[in-house]
């Protein structure tokens, strides 16, 4: 019987998978934070209108770069949410590349990949 990966090994997963990410995206200075979350809070499926009954994987909140203006304060600062419980239940055997599909499905986020449609024209 095969054992779901404890939270230290999940986390140290999403850490592999921004590892990698190319050197140059990395290396932005305004390259946004990575943080492994439970579950998706319900403001944010509220917020994106998460359709019920779908898991949420992972999540970017900020302003996508090709949005920002140099005059613009940010009310918080960007963020890369991966969604541990979400990713262990839809897990189809390869958490490793899942997770590394989901970091960086939402980094093509954060550099202006808009719409779901776009990043899977990406192949993520």
């Amino acid at each position: 019987m095969s054992r779901a990966p404890n939270p230290e090994t999940f986390d140290e997963i999403v850490e592999w998978a921004y590892s990698t990410l190319p050197q140059k995206v990395r290396d932005q200075p305004d390259f946004p934070g990575i943080e492994v979350a439970e579950e998706p809070p319900a403001e944010i499926l509220k917020k994106k209108n998460w359709p019920p009954g779908t898991e949420m994987l992972g999540c970017y909140s900020g302003i996508i770069r090709t949005k920002r203006s140099l005059n613009q304060i940010p009310l918080a600062p960007d963020m890369i949410f991966v969604f541990r419980g979400p990713m262990l239940r839809c897990s189809k055997g390869n958490l490793r590349a899942e997770v590394k599909r989901v970091v960086w499905h939402e980094v093509a986020h954060w550099l202006g990949y808009e719409t779901e449609e776009q990043v899977q024209a990406l192949g993520l």
